[in-house]
């Protein structure tokens, strides 16, 4: 008797002790039975997954396919229209119950903050999730996407308002850094930037803080830097490190064209435009020099691009901390500047390239 005592307490432990998975819980209402599973990383292998996971029962688990953050959004795959985005923290475990419109989280210490936070929120969701299900169709008659808007940013203000409320009780939560990088207004995230406390700052997720922080200072950059940047301007110079760890100073290429093409793997029209710039780049090799800057990829996810994409001309890295982009003053992307042998900016153009491919031959003809 005593043996099959320590039998079934030996294998409790054992099960006790067994994996944990990072994602799982019950989801009803899944129509077809399979959930999707988008996953992008924050960190600089810049991996990316999508996975289907079949529902057993309502049941689920799922783990990201690396151990670093990232976001994960999981979608109702019959109805896309219903979905919920979770920042992965790794070591933690998240458990979600109930529909996709309607659901309890739990889980350890950073997911129990987040099922607190969404029940305060809780109102806010199922208004954008309406909102968004009474969006018509363009062709339908009574399509307004401005009304649309204005009651997206509304609702969006109250949920920022409720994040500030949050912070200002919870300032040793982790969950303070997640929710201050979705704040929309600067003034808001300088606010709770000096209330989250120093664990929180130099913790696993301080680094939101930190991004954040970096891109409202480049926005700033941006706004100030629009007076200098207009053709005819003098190019600012800078120096950055090219795909093959050799450092790239603009004003080294004095004496020649230069084209400089503000791109990322993210941005959807740059890559449908890089066969033209890669047309330019061979057809005008002997009188111009392109170089793709690369604007707010993870450093491997820019690496896997180049080499996805052939991109066989200079390639360099502009990171969050050197912001040439908003030193440039870049309205949109891609986005290109044609620099002459002075130094001048002598066109500036934002969008697919192919329009100005003739331009550029009768400009650097000149």
């Amino acid at each position: 008797m005593k043996r099959l005592f320590f039998l079934t307490v030996a294998l409790a432990v054992l099960a006790s002790c067994g994996p944990k998975h990072m994602f799982s819980g019950n989801i009803r209402n899944i129509d077809n039975g399979w959930l999707l599973f988008v996953f992008s990383s924050d960190g600089d292998s810049g991996e990316m997954a999508m996975d289907t996971v079949y529902l057993d029962n309502g049941k689920f688990h799922y783990d990201p396919p690396v151990a670093e953050n990232g976001v994960l959004m999981i979608v109702d795959q019959a109805r896309f229209i219903d979905y919920q985005t979770f920042l992965t923290y790794p070591g933690e475990q998240c458990v979600i119950n109930g529909t996709l419109t309607d659901y309890e989280v739990s889980g350890s210490k950073f997911y129990k903050d987040w099922g607190v936070f969404h029940r305060m929120t809780a109102d806010n969701a199922a208004s954008r999730h309406a909102l968004m299900a009474s969006i018509p169709e363009e062709e339908d008659p009574d399509y307004d996407m401005a009304a649309y808007s204005a009651k997206d940013r509304a609702l969006k203000q109250e949920w920022d308002s409720l994040a500030v409320a949050y912070i200002r009780q919870n300032p040793e939560s982790d969950l303070c850094a997640y929710l201050a990088r979705e704040l929309s207004l600067a003034d808001d995230f300088y606010e709770v930037e000096e209330i989250i406390s120093d664990k929180v700052k130099q913790g696993p997720l301080g680094y939101l803080i930190e991004k954040k922080s970096l891109l409202l200072d480049a926005e700033a950059l941006r706004q100030a830097s629009m007076k200098n940047i207009y053709e005819g301007a003098e190019a600012p110079d800078f120096t950055l490190e090219t795909s093959t760890g050799e450092q790239f100073t603009l004003s080294d290429h004095r004496g020649g064209y230069v084209l400089l093409d503000f791109w990322g793997t993210w941005c959807g029209w740059c890559v449908e435009g890089l066969p033209t710039l890669k047309e330019i780049a061979h057809t005008y090799k002997d009188r111009l020099t392109v170089v793709s800057v690369d604007t707010r990829d993870p450093k491997q996810a820019w690496l896997n691009g180049i080499k996805e994409y052939g991109m066989d001309w200079v390639q360099v890295y502009n990171s969050d901390a050197d912001a040439i982009d908003s030193i440039y003053a870049v309205q949109g992307f891609p986005g290109f500047y044609l620099i002459d042998p002075e130094g001048k900016i002598v066109m500036m153009s934002f969008g697919e390239p192919a329009h100005f491919v003739e331009k550029i031959g009768e400009l650097i003809s000149k």
